[in-house]
């Protein structure tokens, strides 16, 4: 399998576990976006047969509510998307907001944004899964570059767990997306896929996948 291969693959993984965290069976446009996914585990296939098992599972077993998807992870939710969430204790006062560790953490994210000349519309904190994983989709193609390898080693990754956890608390589907993308970040960080950068292949999906970015 070529490079420019791996890099659309690993790209248009990206883009469906970014939607399927915030789409929800039934809703409108689900039928493409379902399509989407099952065309991208079939060429997930080959090179990594257990992320595009996982991927898989999840759609056969996801077939969650409105009210379901709202109690879990929105509003009050009981497994926020926002992933450092997960690992900092919310600050106890506005004031203490502003030099908490979790804002730290997302203003470290927006500068990793910038550097790849993406800039979240401010519409959801930085630190929101769905968006985490687009951008990873839009980067796909600089996969070459340390500040990438940085976003998944040090801000991605180590953070995963503690979702994780609360998802097998839950007992939730959810629990599968959530391992189907922590094994192929995991793939990406150890090089088992060789990527070289393609500019004008990674401009093209720009125009795919900007949703939360402008």
């Amino acid at each position: 399998m070529s490079s420019m291969n791996q890099q659309e693959i690993l790209s248009d993984v990206y883009g469906c576990i970014a939607e399927l965290w915030c789409s929800l069976p039934g809703a409108e446009g689900w039928q493409d976006i379902e399509r989407d996914t099952r065309e991208a585990v079939k060429r997930l296939e080959s090179f990594d047969k257990e992320s595009a098992r996982l991927l898989s599972r999840f759609l056969e077993e996801n077939r969650i509510s409105d009210e379901d998807y709202i109690d879990l992870f929105e509003l009050d939710p009981k497994c926020a998307l926002y992933l450092g969430s997960h690992s900092y204790d919310e600050p106890s006062t506005c004031a203490n907001a502003a030099v908490s560790d979790r804002n730290g953490y997302m203003i470290e994210l927006t500068g990793i944004y910038k550097h790849f000349g993406q800039i979240p519309d401010g519409s959801e904190l930085p630190d929101y899964l769905p968006l985490m994983v687009d951008f990873l989709s839009l980067t796909a193609m600089s996969s070459d570059d340390p500040i990438r390898e940085k976003l998944l080693n040090e801000y991605i990754l180590p953070f995963l767990p503690p979702m994780r956890a609360r998802l097998v608390e839950l007992g939730t589907p959810y629990l599968y997306l959530l391992d189907a993308l922590e094994k192929i970040a995991n793939l990406e960080t150890v090089q088992i896929v060789k990527i070289q950068p393609s500019p004008t292949h990674s401009e093209a999906k720009v125009e795919v996948y900007d949703r939360s970015f402008r």
